[in-house]
């Protein structure tokens, strides 16, 4: 089997590559340019040398994608937010001579909109705002490989957690005793364990019964605040200081929404296809990767 991945050196791109180069995969990573962190045995295309890869590729993974928390949303940001998921994933298709039998692409549960009210099940329709227009615009450029008769499957993604990514950045707040709920924490919060990611793209890539998209967050249903206190118990430090919504909204803008709202996700499909969660309690979750430090 031969897959081409973007955004290898990524978050969930290192989990991801380590488990394919555990399992002998041939593997393309696709880079802006050469990376000396990436094992040997992966070969290194840019989006100029991809076009010289004359043979198909049976998966292309498509996790590439700025960090959509790391600046305020001024203009420039949301272009360049823009153009590192959609522009990036059209001009791939552009640049593969033969089109890939499956395509597993990343989107995210802000593709509902700002919401705390209502269900969302992937067949709900979206509020709209930024968020939603982004990860619809990212979906429908990856849905474009329909068009070449390739399986696509795009997970919609929750909050990924793992030793790096958004816990990374909560661990230091969290250990000296600042961490807590955040504009009230009754928002929900959407979250799946970074192996669950891991397992699903897995099982999309040997299951041909995986076809559109997918909410990926955990079953258990939980609200920002009782994340934070579990979070900080997980670490035996309280969880008592609070951040208000305005001050956020001071700090970050229109970002502020990220983590002011959130909407409630089921995973509904991928319970349907008999996907089994590694890690369906938070708790269970927080304890695994807590251990891994």
């Amino acid at each position: 089997m031969k897959v081409l991945l973007s955004g290898a050196t990524g978050f969930i791109g290192q989990s991801v590559l380590e488990k394919l180069l555990d399992m002998k995969i041939e593997i393309s990573a696709l880079v802006k340019k050469i990376d000396g962190r990436l094992n040997s045995s992966v070969t290194q295309y840019t989006l100029e040398t991809l076009g010289q890869h004359s043979e198909p590729f049976d998966v292309f993974i498509n996790l590439a994608g700025e960090n959509i928390a790391s600046h305020p949303w001024t203009n420039k940001r949301k272009k360049a937010l823009y153009d590192s998921r959609v522009e990036l994933t059209k001009k791939i298709k552009n640049e593969l001579k033969n089109a890939p039998k499956l395509v597993i692409s990343m989107s995210a549960v802000g593709y509902y909109g700002v919401a705390r009210d209502g269900v969302f099940y992937e067949s709900t329709p979206p509020k709209m705002g930024f968020c939603h227009d982004l990860c619809a615009a990212w979906e429908m450029s990856a849905k474009a490989f329909t068009q070449d008769q390739t399986r696509v499957v795009i997970f919609r993604l929750g909050v990924v957690l793992g030793s790096g990514g958004a816990l990374k950045k909560m661990r230091w707040p969290f250990l000296s005793g600042l961490g807590g709920p955040i504009a009230g924490g009754k928002q929900w919060f959407s979250w799946v364990h970074i192996d669950d990611v891991v397992r699903a793209i897995l099982q999309a890539m040997s299951d041909e019964n995986y076809v559109g998209t997918y909410n990926l967050v955990a079953p258990d249903l939980i609200e920002q605040g009782d994340f934070a206190r579990r979070y900080a118990a997980s670490l035996n430090r309280p969880a008592v200081l609070t951040t208000p919504k305005w001050m956020l909204n001071v700090l970050f803008g229109e970002m502020a929404s990220l983590l002011t709202e959130g909407a409630k996700i089921i995973p509904q499909r991928l319970e349907k296809q008999g996907f089994t969660f590694q890690y369906k309690k938070i708790d269970e979750a927080l304890k695994d990767i807590e251990s891994r430090h």
